[in-house]
């Protein structure tokens, strides 16, 4: 699931006319508030997610070598190991792994990274791309249709972003940003 998570409470500043302020319980000036939408969010993965994101590169990157330990992706990931096993096998049985028992044994991509698609290694970790929101009741204000709207659109977005990269994309996103980092720190 992709969760946008509130960062800071910030201090209620503005004024209201009197009799909109109490019709709406707006604190005083002075008091502050925590917001569930304040200015700065980041789209947030779950762990589980992102963990699985971290070492399902690392495979890529050395696709169709040999077989990865998962215990040498935790190592080099920085990961739990127990919770990256359980990752890795959920990622087995959705078939974008396969894995090998016995010495050289370990984890590779079942398939060439062009292959997958990133919307549908998070289905598999996460059930999902986007929480989908409820049809709205006819009464509801123009001001929550709006907002029904534009959260629509942006669940349609990142579903569509996620269905349409593959893997090999990210690889290569992951390779011109790493590559733009290297050259800024050398500069």
């Amino acid at each position: 699931m992709i969760i946008l998570t509130p960062r800071k409470t910030f201090p209620y500043t503005g004024s209201l006319p009197v009799p909109l302020a109490a019709k709406l319980n707006t604190p005083s000036p002075s008091t502050t508030i925590p917001s569930s939408t304040p200015p700065e969010q980041d789209l947030r993965l779950s762990k589980r997610t992102e963990y699985g994101l971290r070492a399902i590169v690392q495979l890529a990157q050395l696709w169709p070598r040999n077989f990865v330990q998962s215990k040498d992706l935790a190592e080099h990931e920085d990961l739990p190991n127990k919770f990256l096993e359980s990752i890795l096998l959920a990622l087995r049985r959705g078939g974008f792994l396969e894995s090998k028992v016995g010495s050289g044994g370990g984890y590779r991509l079942s398939r060439a990274p062009r292959e997958i698609r990133v919307g549908d290694i998070i289905r598999r970790l996460e059930g999902r791309l986007t929480i989908k929101e409820s049809p709205a009741p006819m009464e509801t204000s123009p001001g929550k249709i709006a907002v029904r709207l534009i959260n629509q659109k942006l669940t349609d977005a990142t579903d569509d972003v996620l269905d349409n990269m593959t893997l090999e994309e990210l690889m290569d996103h992951v390779t011109r940003a790493s590559t733009g980092q290297q050259a800024m720190y050398y500069i």
